[in-house]
């Protein structure tokens, strides 16, 4: 994956796995002076995210 993350404590020194959900629209310019995020992937990204955390706990709890 390209970029850096700050997940480095959890996955290499901790071993835990992590999960990345992409907010960001395809066309972002990431980092660009023309940067952008359309508000719909945003908030479909946290409800991915809120959705993944709820089976990851479910599966933890044996639900």
């Amino acid at each position: 994956m390209g970029g850096s993350l700050p997940d480095y404590v959890f996955t290499k020194i901790l071993g835990v796995d992590a999960f990345v959900v992409p907010y960001a629209n395809f066309d972002e310019a990431n980092h660009a002076p023309n940067e952008n995020l359309r508000i719909d992937c945003f908030l479909a990204g946290i409800r991915t995210g809120a959705a993944l955390l709820n089976q990851v706990g479910c599966a933890a709890a044996g639900v």
